[in-house]
This record gives structure tokens, C-alpha cells and sequence, in this order.
């Protein structure tokens, strides 16, 4: 089964994913999958979200 691979933040597409149908081992678990597709973070969006630890709000 192929699932396409898309960008939850900026919905851009990543590529596509092929797995078997008895199960998905050894996918990323930072995978959402609904349906026929994976939801994920592009590294554009990846390096935005990157937080510094030495940053602290308050």
C-alpha cells in the first residue's frame, strides 16, 4: 500500500510511503496516518518549529 506523505503545517507533499497491508513496522512514529496518507513535518517546517533550550518565555 502506498501512503502519500504530506506536511501537517504547510501542507506542501514530501513523497510517498510504501508499507505492506499486514502492518506498518518500522515507520517513523512521528507519522500520522489517516486513511491514504501520512501526515509528518517537512525539515523547512521542522527547522521553523526548532526551538533553542536556552530560550525560556514567560
Amino acid at each position: 500500500m502506498y501512503l502519500l506523505k504530506i506536511c501537517r503545517c504547510c501542507d506542501s507533499i514530501i513523497g510517498e510511503l510504501e508499507t505492506d497491508d499486514s502492518k506498518t513496522l518500522g515507520i517513523d512514529s512521528s507519522l500520522e496516518v489517516v486513511g491514504n496518507v501520512a501526515y509528518t513535518l517537512c525539515s523547512r517546517c521542522m527547522q521553523e518549529l526548532d526551538i533553542n533550550i536556552g530560550t525560556y518565555y514567560q
